[in-house]
């Protein structure tokens, strides 16, 4: 692998692991200050925003992302902007609708959750147009700067310093997202003028649904899995689950970080009219898998160290589903050449493979499995899926590559 690459990579995997630590802290220090029943609200309320802020994002990054390089269209960060600001006005009476219906609507919490949304739309622009620039130290810090007002104020209710209260809790987790506002100045100077164009919005949301869409069922799974288990064996074997869930965010966060670093360097690729580098990806992709394998080595101890000996029983079903997240992990980011070829129908499609792949095979494993069956499950889906992303890859891999016309062509690295 490229050293530039891997370089960037380690940044910006580096900086997601560290925001997910102070994240975690806080989540840590509200758990332990709040009651449970108002922890539970504050856990409902707030995984609900985040749930909600996917319509905001929706895909569009990565396309505009992808595009604005390829086409060299600067007119595009109009258009994104402009469409940031009819999702994040679509959010608004779905959240309050949301509250509603949850029996969690008041005039503060509304206020709160509505303002988070705003910062969220914020920080997904943002993010976007740092992403496209390849400034991956300002990305990282776009979160950064956020979990550190979250980790001061663990530390405050931590030593009771400040006794929190729900909307407190909440307000701080919505609100922090804003403190990123002040990377405004580090923006590209193309994009510090914003500017509302409807041209382009309706093309840019179609292509950009089939990412959305996947974005909204990759976030689900977890979901999946505890409905299975709770609906099979109850409550008791959800905690299993859950914990698995936390311990595979890792492989997220390593997916996360290569799809952020390899999305602009191949839509520039592309501009060049140069191949890709499929080694560099196969590279990365057996990475993943030593990651896992590593993880699998170390589970039982790391398992009954934290969490105790009644976890012992059940590593083995952990470590399947850490190598079906660790498939996952591989599929999630070579999606970056779908955004880059603007394929992303085949983005839904593997999708619908996974997911309907998962469903098959869990109403013939679970009978008979019960939670090895959910474990198994996952494990054919992220095959299946990644099997069907290579196929669509292997479509285009070979194609050739537009003339690229002088006034679009651009340095070489150095």
């Amino acid at each position: 692998m490229p050293a530039k690459s891997l370089k960037k990579i380690s940044l910006v995997g580096m900086g997601n692991i560290f925001n997910a630590g102070l994240g975690f802290l806080f989540l840590t220090a509200v758990a332990r200050t709040l009651n449970l029943e108002t922890f539970g609200k504050y856990a409902l309320i707030s995984t609900l925003l985040l749930t909600i802020s996917k319509i905001v994002d929706f895909g569009a990054n990565s396309v505009y992302v992808a595009r604005s390089i390829t086409e060299q269209n600067t007119k595009l960060s109009n258009t994104l902007f402009t469409l940031k600001v009819i999702q994040f006005l679509a959010s608004v009476p779905i959240s309050l609708i949301c509250l509603k219906l949850l029996n969690v609507f008041d005039t503060a919490t509304s206020l709160i959750f509505i303002l988070g949304i705003l910062a969220y739309t914020m920080n997904y622009l943002f993010y976007a147009y740092f992403q496209k620039a390849e400034k991956y130290a300002k990305m990282v810090l776009l979160n950064t700067i956020p979990q550190l007002v979250k980790g001061v104020f663990a530390v405050l209710f931590f030593t009771s310093t400040i006794i929190p209260n729900f909307n407190l809790a909440f307000g701080v987790f919505s609100l922090s997202i804003f403190a990123g506002i002040f990377l405004y100045f580090a923006l590209p100077a193309e994009n510090k003028k914003f500017e509302l164009n409807i041209a382009g919005v309706a093309a840019l949301f179609k292509e950009s649904s089939p990412a959305g869409i996947s974005q909204i069922v990759y976030e689900s799974w977890g979901t999946f899995n505890n409905a299975i288990a709770k609906f099979t064996k109850g409550f008791g074997d959800v905690g299993i689950l859950s914990l698995a869930n936390k311990i595979s965010n890792l492989f997220s966060l390593v997916s996360l970080s290569v799809f952020a670093v390899l999305l602009p360097k191949n839509a520039t690729h592309k501009l060049r009219g140069t191949k890709y580098d499929y080694k560099e990806t196969a590279l990365i992709a057996g990475g993943i898998i030593v990651l896992a394998v590593i993880s699998i080595t170390g589970s039982e101890l790391f398992i009954t160290t934290i969490f105790g000996e009644k976890f012992s029983g059940s590593v083995r079903l952990l470590d399947i589903l850490i190598l079906a997240a660790a498939v996952s992990a591989i599929h999630t980011f070579i999606e970056n050449l779908f955004f880059v070829e603007s394929k992303t129908g085949y983005i839904i499609a593997a999708t619908i493979v996974k997911l309907s792949t998962y469903g098959l095979t869990a109403l013939i494993l679970v009978p008979y499995l019960s939670l090895y069956g959910i474990a198994w499950s996952n494990l054919v889906a992220a095959v299946a899926g990644l099997i069907t992303a290579v196929y669509f890859i292997s479509r285009f891999r070979e194609s050739p590559r537009p003339e690229v016309q002088p006034e679009h062509r651009i340095p070489s690295e150095i």
